[in-house]
């Protein structure tokens, strides 16, 4: 009778594990993207920052971008500023969405100061490894290393 029980509860065990296993792996499609990344840099391409002063890179600290599924959040921790925003992956580009996010105070040059140049912004992954992530955008790169 107790083997009995020790077996039935293994089995419950063992179905519960691969609920959980099962639940995981429809969260996140892109297990290289998920979690959280700390922003190192923005490089600006043509030399001028946001709001046209010189500037060729500007380093980061502070500043985390987390991914899961179809959303990203941005948090500066120096500003106490956090968005979310939806995020399409399409292969080597992201889109990041920030059009939603109406009600949040001065969203326009908090994203600048993430080197995120409009609400809607497309970038290419140049570099994605369990480490490292590069994204170049029209107006700049961003250089980021995970947590």
């Amino acid at each position: 009778m107790e083997n009995h029980l020790k077996h039935r509860s293994a089995i419950v065990v063992l179905l519960v594990f691969m609920t959980v296993m099962q639940s995981c792996e429809n969260v996140f499609h892109n297990d290289r993207l998920d979690y959280m990344w700390r922003l190192d840099s923005v490089e600006y391409i043509d030399g001028v920052d946001f709001d046209g002063v010189p500037c060729d890179v500007e380093k980061k600290s502070g500043c985390w971008f987390s991914f899961a599924r179809n959303l990203v959040q941005l948090d500066n921790r120096n500003s106490y500023f956090g968005a979310i925003g939806v995020l399409t992956d399409n292969g080597d580009t992201l889109t990041f969405d920030f059009s939603m996010c109406d009600k949040v105070l001065n969203l326009d040059s908090e994203l600048k100061k993430l080197g995120i140049g409009s609400r809607v912004s497309d970038f290419t992954i140049v570099t994605l490894n369990c480490s490292k992530m590069v994204l170049s955008g029209s107006e700049t790169v961003l250089s980021f290393t995970k947590w």
